[in-house]
């Protein structure tokens, strides 16, 4: 009796083990998605921005108060004419949380931004939550929602 549980035990642990090995290659994959995507945005490279986005209708973003529907509409009327205005500019992600549910996965970070223009400097950190779709092979953000985080007054 007991080496029967036993072995059903492990049984039950072999079948378990490879999914779980599986589940976190593919958060680690959706990990890197989001790093090479802040780089990518960092460069202010548009190129390289949409090998990580869904490149349709279908992207959406909202960061702050405003909303774009669409990457046409992200890229041409919010992205790119940002981009072109910063001397200088650092963006990146940290304490990505990510989830995934087959070929959908959703991240909750952090993110750190630092801005110069001609005119002035920006710099704070925020939250962010990112719907992620597996496409060919490839994680491909569908969705950001961005959060600036208050400074605060000591």
């Amino acid at each position: 009796m007991i080496f029967q549980f036993f072995c059903g035990f492990l049984s039950l642990f072999f079948l378990i083990a490879p999914s779980r090995a599986q589940e976190n290659n593919a958060s680690h994959a959706v990990t890197e998605t989001l790093k090479n995507y802040a780089a990518a945005v960092e460069s202010k490279n548009i190129a390289e921005v949409e090998k990580y986005v869904v490149t349709s209708e279908d992207f959406t973003i909202f960061e702050g108060g405003h909303i774009n529907w669409g990457w046409p509409d992200y890229r041409d009327n919010h992205l790119a004419p940002e981009l072109k205005s910063f001397l200088e500019f650092q963006y990146n992600y940290e304490e990505i949380k990510a989830r995934v549910l087959g070929d959908m996965a959703y991240a909750t970070l952090k993110y750190n931004i630092y801005i110069k223009m001609k005119e002035r400097e920006i710099s704070g950190e925020g939250l962010a939550t990112a719907v992620l779709l597996k496409k060919a092979g490839q994680w491909k953000i569908q969705h950001m929602h961005t959060s600036k985080i208050p400074k605060r007054e000591h």
